[in-house]
């Protein structure tokens, strides 16, 4: 029994560099666990005094979501090893391990003793195979830094489920909010803020029916996201009002850059989406200046925002700045 175990050990890499001495010893204070489908290993709040390695079946790891529920985070099949960073750093589990079939575990150490019991009694051995453990864990980490840099598929991928509209291909809300915290806390002395909206969309809606909007909405941020020099700085807010960062910017720049955004939508051709029907566009811009009209994202999207209503409801085609609401 002993020289199975001490294969099955050596087969896995946590126990792969153990020298034969450190085996034997490992494999005769080892111990075995039969469990039936549906079985706990351990639940979360257990204390965590072992590792256990799957001999046959199988053992799902199940975290409560918070919600009352579960949600499966790990499965493990025979060969694979688990609960080794629990042990090791003498953590509480915070997860449920349960066998979801007849299962056989090795179980490190056996007969009820616990690791920080063994590392006092074979001191040479645990600090090898803690060793041993610092590798595979520093193995794991260079992994899923290659996995996650900031360039990888998965991370573009990620951030392209978060951080992209799905209507309008442009950056959405949250990345645009995120993105307006982080400028601010840059090293520009200055964040312009220019946020649109079409006055007359509704027109559309009513006219030529909502899937006709969303076809427009869609050829105005393509078109845009051409026309403007920093496409990473074009978000869409909500519904049909965009905005656009400008860092650097000054009174002068935004006040330009409304006048030539406004210029570009109101010549756009949308007679091939509208059926052939003669309609341009009136755009209304609010305009907020850090730190003039707030230094914080928040405060700066409030000092902008509103006004692109305001704009519209002055009769539209309007680029306001907070105090120019006020003056009225």
């Amino acid at each position: 029994m002993v020289s199975e175990t001490k294969r099955l050990l050596k087969s896995t890499p946590l126990f792969s560099s153990c020298p034969d001495e450190d085996l034997n010893e490992i494999a005769a204070l080892s111990g075995e666990i039969k469990m039936k489908n549906g079985e706990t290993v351990f639940d979360a709040g257990d204390a965590a005094e072992r590792l256990y390695l799957v001999r046959s079946g199988e053992v799902v790891i199940r975290k409560d979501d918070g919600e009352g529920s579960g949600v499966d985070i790990a499965r493990f099949l025979p060969g694979d090893y688990f609960g080794e960073l629990d042990m090791f750093t003498g953590q509480i589990r915070n997860a449920r391990a349960t066998a979801s079939s007849e299962t056989s575990l090795l179980c490190f150490p056996g007969d009820g003793r616990r690791f920080s019991e063994l590392s006092e009694l074979t001191p040479a051995a645990s600090a090898r195979l803690f060793h041993s453990f610092l590798i595979q864990i520093s193995a794991r980490i260079r992994g899923i830094n290659a996995l996650v840099k900031e360039n990888s598929p998965l991370v573009r991928e990620l951030k392209r489920q978060v951080y992209v509209d799905k209507l309008t291909g442009l950056f959405n809300k949250t990345c645009f909010e995120e993105t307006l915290a982080r400028c601010l806390d840059g090293s520009h002395e200055h964040i312009g803020l220019l946020m649109y909206k079409p006055d007359n969309f509704k027109e559309i809606n009513d006219t030529a029916g909502h899937e006709a909007g969303d076809k427009v909405l869609r050829f105005i941020s393509d078109v845009l996201s051409d026309f403007v020099p920093d496409r990473d700085m074009l978000f869409r807010y909500m519904g049909n009002e965009n905005a656009l960062i400008l860092p650097g910017a000054d009174r002068a720049d935004l006040v330009r850059r409304a006048q030539e955004i406004g210029d570009f939508l109101r010549d756009l051709d949308l007679s091939p989406i509208l059926g052939n029907r003669d309609f341009s566009l009136s755009v209304s811009f609010g305009l907020a200046l850090s730190p003039d009209h707030g230094s914080d994202a928040a405060a700066l999207v409030e000092a902008a925002h509103p006004l692109t209503l305001e704009g519209r409801r002055r009769g539209g085609n309007r680029r306001l700045f907070p105090e120019d609401a006020e003056a009225e």
